[in-house]
């Protein structure tokens, strides 16, 4: 079980029809599970978004792939 402090219990009204999409995507069984699994899904995916658009704009240092094609293309 979780800890209380993780979790919140709530009434929410669910489209069924949303609700049996994300379920057979995510491959849950259950309200709880599927709209955790959801949120997770939702939050990683935003999480990403945000790296990716840090490594475009070079805020973390990493190399792009046109960088590393040059650096390849020098070694030959």
């Amino acid at each position: 079980m979780n800890h209380p402090a993780t979790t919140h219990r709530t009434t929410i009204d669910i489209e069924i029809p949303a609700f049996e999409g994300a379920r057979q995507a995510l491959g849950t069984k259950g309200y709880k599970a599927t709209v955790n699994e959801a949120l997770r899904a939702v939050s990683r995916g935003e999480q990403l978004r945000r790296g990716a658009a840090q490594i475009r704009g070079g805020q973390l240092g990493v190399i792009t792939t046109e960088e590393l094609r040059e650096q390849r293309s020098r070694r030959v």
